[in-house]
């Protein structure tokens, strides 16, 4: 019966929903277990940093005990594991404020650039990729293939530097490093992301001044990213046009213009959209090198000197963000593919 049949697809998709969160769970819990032992096996001790190199014997003991660092490994994994529960990623030995506070001021900042970077190495990507395919040759696959080398065998750093020495050190367009400037403008802060509060503003100076602070550290993500983007999609819609289906339809008279850009297309996405999706998921641990080279405030900066310090509580917050961001970035991947793909749809 039609009702009985719907009931049971909504069963279905109700126990594919709860195995997928199961196994997001079960992986974010594996990897603050792994992250947790590690911490305690380093040859270190967050108590004697957290009470300064100055402190005393009973200081230290002291802070050890405030700590919990006292006590047998497992009753602290335990109770680490009860105050993430509830939310409480413990305090920061560099800031000493709480690790949350530390993130919701940090992130704005990092998803400022992920985002910008993302957008732009994906549509330029996918863009490039499709023309490469479609005009295999010509005096565009030379820059095409040459933009293809540099992304992929330059590393990130490098690119950073050059665009500083250039751009902000010799033609000053742009400035070194540091990101927008809330106090100095009177702008108000609402994302944190200084473009986005600057846009909501509608003043085209303050508009223009954060999009130079922010141009440069994007610029260096979308070069060092795009070439798998574009590879990729040069070889997955090339290898659908030489495909028996494309003749056929041609043959029939589809026009050029939906034979490629929305059957060929369509079909060659998949892989293109899976890389995508594990660069987004990476994309937090990509930042570190690109803040740190334009001292941009953000969760990639934050991570540094939180292992440089050996914050511990920091760099268990950070690690449980990062995996939980790779995860769920994946699974809103694996939804896509039946949109893409109707054969998927259908074995579902």
């Amino acid at each position: 019966m039609p009702g009985s049949t719907s009931i049971r697809g909504v069963g279905s998709r109700l126990v594919r929903l709860a195995i997928g969160l199961g196994w997001i769970l079960l992986v974010v819990w594996i990897a603050v277990s792994i992250t947790f032992v590690l911490s305690r096996l380093v040859p270190a001790d967050p108590a004697r940093l957290a009470a300064g190199l100055d402190a005393g014997p009973e200081q230290v003991a002291q802070v050890r005990t405030d700590m919990g660092l006292d006590q047998p490994l497992p009753v602290q994994y335990l109770r680490y594991l009860g105050d993430l529960v509830t939310g409480d990623l413990g305090d920061s030995i560099q800031t000493r404020q709480p690790v949350l506070d530390d993130l919701a001021a940090a992130v704005p900042a990092s998803l400022e650039l992920i985002l910008l970077s993302y957008l732009g190495y994906a549509a330029i990507g996918v863009l490039a990729g499709i023309a490469w395919a479609y005009w295999p040759r010509g005096p565009h696959t030379g820059l095409l293939r040459f933009t293809g080398v540099i992304g992929v065998a330059v590393p990130v750093f490098w690119v950073g530097l050059l665009l500083q020495i250039v751009f902000a050190g010799k033609l000053q367009w742009f400035p070194v490093a540091g990101n927008f400037d809330y106090g100095g403008t009177g702008v108000p802060k609402v994302t944190g992301m200084g473009l986005v509060d600057t846009i909501l503003t509608g003043e085209p100076g303050l508009i223009g001044q954060a999009a130079r602070t922010v141009a440069l550290p994007v610029t260096t993500l979308v070069i060092t990213h795009i070439a798998v983007t574009m590879t990729l999609m040069r070889s997955s819609l090339a290898e659908q046009l030489r495909r028996p289906y494309v003749r056929t339809a041609r043959a029939r008279g589809v026009t050029e213009r939906r034979l490629v850009f929305v059957d060929a297309l369509r079909n060659s996405l998949n892989p293109v959209i899976t890389m995508l999706g594990l660069q987004l998921g990476w994309s937090l641990g990509g930042v570190v090198i690109i803040e740190v080279i334009f001292s941009w405030p953000g969760l990639g900066l934050y991570a540094y000197h939180a292992f440089g310090a050996f914050d511990y509580n920091a760099i268990m917050a950070i690690t449980i963000l990062s995996t939980v961001v790779f995860v769920v970035v994946n699974a809103l991947v694996g939804t896509l593919y039946p949109v893409l793909d109707p054969r998927l749809r259908e074995s579902r």
